[in-house]
């Protein structure tokens, strides 16, 4: 949390509630503030630890199934005194403990896939509780080779330099380039589609353009650019945006 408060600079009060959280923070380096009893605030703090590493445990699962126990509470306590998170909100620590994962340097025992893995799973959460809602009609035929396309705001195309999906307790380290489709479907699912390059280069053309994408347009650049048959390129691309389209992540801009 912030540290914003109303009292006086020189308020013993204060003084007293930086002293306080300053130990719940870093209990091995700030002593239990004078006055205050030891067992009880000691009681206290490992149930806020607790209470955070039991939640980050939920938001990120995997990662602390990677991490032997004592690396998982040296990485919380780092979390503990080096963030001020910002929200109150519970959900949104995961986005907090992202950035603060996304801050650090990290460190030689711990492995290199730390930061995409915990972006993954922030990206799950994020989806699941994301307020949008996907197209409630799928296109036609003549919209999807025509109109100007977009991805719902509950499908996010993303690389990642490890295959994040696939990593779990006991994983060998690969680093492969992975480009993954994570979205939200119809019942409220998390789930994904292992896409190509090429897949994710439109999908990613179609989230970032304001106004959609022409998706054929874009399909003949392409396959000039990549001196591949035109036709056959442009009905492989239709056919996988159809893929998509069957699963109400595609809507038209015009017909929005």
């Amino acid at each position: 949390m912030s540290n914003q408060t109303s009292l006086p600079a020189n308020s013993e009060l204060l003084a007293l509630q930086t002293q306080f959280t300053q130990h719940l923070r870093n209990p091995d380096t700030y002593p239990v503030p004078e006055g205050l009893d030891e067992r009880r605030v000691g009681i206290y703090s490992e149930l806020i630890f607790h209470n955070i590493s039991g939640l980050m445990s939920e938001f990120f699962p995997v990662l602390h199934q990677i991490l032997d126990d004592s690396d998982w509470d040296r990485l919380i306590r780092e979390f503990f005194i080096n963030w001020r998170a910002e929200t109150p909100y519970f959900p949104r620590l995961a986005e907090e403990f992202l950035a603060f994962l996304m801050s650090r340097p990290g460190t030689n025992h711990e492995p290199e896939y730390l930061q995409p893995l915990a972006h993954y799973e922030w990206l799950e959460l994020y989806l699941f509780i994301h307020e949008a809602e996907l197209p409630d009609s799928i296109l036609d035929t003549n919209e999807l080779i025509s109109a100007p396309l977009k991805l719902s705001e509950l499908a996010i195309p993303i690389a990642y330099q490890f295959p994040v999906h696939q990593i779990r307790e006991g994983w060998e380290q690969q680093n492969a380039a992975t480009y993954l489709l994570v979205f939200r479907d119809s019942s409220d699912s998390i789930r994904f589609f292992e896409l190509t390059p090429m897949a994710y280069e439109l999908l990613a053309a179609m989230t970032e353009s304001k106004d959609g994408i022409i998706a054929t347009q874009w399909l003949k650049q392409k396959a000039a650019t990549l001196g591949q048959d035109e036709t056959g390129f442009v009905n492989f691309g239709l056919d996988l945006l159809q893929q998509f389209n069957r699963e109400h992540l595609i809507y038209a801009e015009t017909g929005q």
